[in-house]
């Protein structure tokens, strides 16, 4: 696209972005990513914008792989994962994707409100993810950053946001010789601390988390920073929802699926979304909540 680099600061609202987008709303800048409510001026759509300027690669070669694993991931077509209308690159090497906007609130924002969701509300929303990523995964694809700001749930159902981001930037940089972790530290299985790529074993660990967090109102683990949440991730078991929730109680079978999902050890966890989803099913059914 005929646009040169941008800078962050530049992007206010009213600006036009590759001679179609109208910035309306700056909504978050993050370490990685901006993003940005645009309106399409060609269709009158109303979007949302995930700017990655061309900082994070070293060439147009990276920008240019990264943004085709973007339009892979967005070529899957299932319902938990948010329309992608496009993806550019400029001349400058940005890489700009603008998806649909998710109509229901963010996981993050329920539970802020809430605290816990109603068990009969995270029974289907797992079991919708576990279907739409069992979808996801047949494609060689992963989700890669699975968190509450980026889960969109209300009564129609359960939508991702930012989906491919994190293991699209790690193939693209290289980044597993750079760094110990890129993703999100609350909801990464352990061996994404030691460099490993985002995949789908992660993404059904962050399903695992997300259920505890949703169920109990609490992370799984105790500690604030980096190495903190990485030491309490060593150990084999997640401690019992009851231990960091008291008088919360999820039913014994469910809550024996939820830590299953997210032992320390890649090889006690779930191989796949489709073995996660069956055991889940039951276990929502036979458990007592």
């Amino acid at each position: 696209m005929g646009e040169a680099g941008f800078n962050l600061f530049d992007l206010q609202a009213e600006r036009v972005l590759l001679g179609r987008y109208r910035i309306d709303e700056t909504m978050a800048h993050g370490p990685l990513s901006a993003r940005f409510r645009v309106t399409d001026q060609e269709t009158d759509a109303k979007l949302a914008l995930e700017l990655f300027t061309a900082g994070l690669f070293e060439g147009p070669g990276q920008a240019n792989f990264f943004a085709e694993r973007l339009r892979a991931f967005g070529a899957v077509h299932c319902k938990v994962v948010v329309p992608t209308h496009a993806v550019e690159v400029t001349e400058g090497g940005d890489v700009l994707r603008f998806c649909s906007v998710p109509g229901a609130h963010s996981l993050r924002q329920r539970l802020r409100e809430e605290t816990r969701l109603p068990r009969e509300e995270v029974v289907t929303m797992v079991a919708a993810l576990l279907e739409g990523l069992a979808e996801i995964h047949g494609e060689s694809l992963a989700h890669g950053d699975l968190k509450p700001s980026n889960l969109f749930v209300d009564g129609a159902g359960v939508v991702t946001t930012e989906g491919g981001v994190t293991p699209g930037l790690w193939r693209a940089q290289h980044m597993g010789a750079r760094t110990s972790l890129i993703g999100t530290p609350y909801y990464s299985p352990l061996e994404q601390f030691g460099g490993e790529a985002p995949d789908a074993d992660a993404d059904l660990y962050a399903v695992g988390t997300l259920a505890y967090e949703a169920l109990s109102g609490v992370l799984p683990w105790e500690g604030k920073g980096y190495i903190e949440v990485f030491q309490a991730k060593m150990q084999d078991n997640p401690p019992p929802i009851e231990s960091r929730a008291s008088g919360v109680r999820v039913g014994d079978d469910l809550e024996k699926v939820i830590r299953k999902a997210m032992r320390a050890r890649r090889g006690d966890r779930y191989r796949g979304a489709r073995e996660f989803l069956e055991d889940w099913n039951a276990a929502s059914h036979t458990s007592d909540s």
